[in-house]
């Protein structure tokens, strides 16, 4: 029997995107204009926007799409990311799941090809690191430019370019409600966990219109990441996936306690050499971390700002795991849960 109207378009989705945003008025057009773009057939997909409580244009000019798109507008305050995407994920129609941020651009044949890689796949998730926009600065070269190129197998894929099977994904009970952040990551070990690939696939990459693009921004982005990594790990402080972060957390924290000292040291007595120690096991990470990485790349002129990037990168997960920033860490306007490099070593 032939379906006509309503029940034809349910029958014919196949893939749900749901995009959650804030405040995103100056990316979420371009965002949508790249679903509007899509080579696959309009008929095939829906998009599902979930607006946090914006106080901007965001849901004005999402509303403006409703012509050109199989759009549903809902609408949840106060949430955090987690929450907001499983709220999509509970309207979907779709046998798979799309979560695109909405600050990130697709290209035109982002739901195409990643429906032959779903439907050749186990259930589990298949995404991909993002890519920096054109003209991004010496920051988001040093430490994003080559990250889409990581291919296969992986411990997480950021959750603004992420596909799993809806079925899966209800059978996991979704994203943890409960995490302000890295909840992509945490995601993904249970992902794992429970049987199903983790895999990153190149060419469904997605132009990430808030990488940060300075240091401070960075430092920040870095900062509010940590988090959600103390959540996880003070809930479970034996969970595997972030046992590399935890220890370099200890180590930094210590020869960062260890500088101070011996800076007060050498003022009081004139002995510097304590605190040149200190200063170079201190350095010991973002170093050992920069040759790496410079040496997987073969970009061995990317290891000064790697390494000033890492120590950046060290000090602010040390600070937020330890709980020491002072306020609640406030998760960066131009972000996007995607903390660090997979191919650096280190959990999120």
């Amino acid at each position: 029997m032939e379906l006509t109207g309503e029940s034809a378009a349910l029958t014919r989705t196949i893939i749900s995107v749901i995009v959650p945003t804030l405040n995103e008025e100056g990316v979420i057009v371009q965002c949508l204009d790249s679903l509007v773009r899509q080579e696959l057939p309009a008929d095939q997909f829906e998009v599902i926007v979930v607006d946090n409580g914006s106080v901007d244009k965001t849901v004005e000019r999402v509303r403006t799409f409703e012509g050109s798109l199989n759009l549903t507008l809902l609408q949840q305050a106060n949430s955090h990311v987690s929450a907001v995407r499983n709220l999509g994920a509970r309207f979907a129609k779709g046998q798979f799941l799309a979560f695109l941020d909405a600050d990130c651009v697709a290209a035109s044949d982002w739901l195409a090809r990643a429906l032959e890689a779903l439907r050749s796949g186990d259930g589990g998730v298949i995404g991909a690191f993002y890519t920096i926009p054109k003209n991004s600065s010496w920051v988001a070269r040093a430490w994003y430019r080559d990250m889409p190129r990581l291919r296969g197998p992986v411990s997480y894929v950021p959750a603004g370019t992420l596909f799993i099977s809806h079925k899966v994904f209800s059978e996991l009970g979704g994203f943890d409600p409960g995490i302000e952040t890295s909840e992509d990551f945490e995601f993904c070990q249970r992902v794992a966990a429970a049987g199903y690939g983790v895999l990153a696939v190149p060419c469904l990459s997605t132009v990430h219109l808030g990488t940060p693009q300075t240091l401070s921004s960075f430092y920040r982005k870095q900062l509010w990441h940590g988090t959600g990594v103390r959540t996880v790990f003070l809930r479970n402080m034996r969970h595997a996936g972030f046992a590399k972060t935890v220890l370099l957390t200890v180590y930094t924290a210590f020869w960062m306690v260890a500088f101070v000292g011996t800076v007060a040291g050498a003022i009081l007595t004139g002995k510097f050499a304590p605190l040149t120690l200190a200063c170079a096991f201190l350095l010991v990470p973002p170093l050992a971390l920069s040759l790496r990485t410079a040496a997987k790349r073969n970009r061995w002129a990317s290891v000064a700002p790697l390494v000033l990037l890492n120590f950046l990168y060290c000090v602010a997960r040390a600070i937020s795991l330890l709980g020491a920033t002072g306020h609640r860490a406030a998760r960066p306007r131009a972000s996007s849960p995607c903390a660090t490099s997979a191919d650096q070593g280190w959990a999120k």
